[in-house]
């Protein structure tokens, strides 16, 4: 894939110069320069920042998560550690398996929404970090306003 399909700008070689004896060549062509692998890296970081279809935003939120495990309805508290329009990433103490179906309830307003859990999740000092994903979009769910989806910093970056 190429850079200007990712809407950065092509990286300048004439700004910093190979050192000698070091080719500037694509990976399977020779030797990598620090260029070329910082190239790339920029590249896996603007693809993760496309694929995220919204923004999210640093909130805790108070809520319950009603999930069915081994038959039996069970609930837990949980907090969130950011939030979207589309879904939220959760602390728990329970590990939940990637594709896990559950109801997560705000406790603020007692609203409920169906959602699974769509990676699987990473432990943490505080519990399980779980990536939720509603059924569907809910933007007022969070009871915000979430930032438009082309804002930018002052330095032109993407703000996560």
């Amino acid at each position: 894939m190429k850079i200007e399909h990712l809407n950065v700008p092509p990286a300048s070689r004439s700004a910093v110069p190979a050192p000698e004896g070091v080719s500037s060549s694509r990976p399977g062509q020779g030797s990598e320069t620090p260029i070329v692998a910082a190239e790339q890296a920029s590249i896996r970081a603007v693809a993760g920042e496309e694929r995220r279809r919204t923004q999210r935003v640093l909130l805790r939120v108070r809520a319950n998560i009603h999930v069915a495990l081994e038959g039996k309805a069970t609930t837990f508290d949980v907090f969130t550690v950011n939030v979207n329009p589309r879904g939220a990433l959760i602390v728990m103490d329970k590990c939940l398996a990637s594709g896990t179906r559950l109801v997560l309830e705000n406790k603020n307003t007692r609203e409920r929404v169906a959602c699974r859990v769509v990676r699987p999740p990473r432990e943490s000092p505080e519990g399980f970090q779980v990536p939720l994903e509603f059924d569907s979009p809910a933007p007022q769910f969070w009871r915000i306003v979430f930032p438009p989806t082309d804002w930018r910093s002052k330095s032109g970056l993407v703000q996560e």
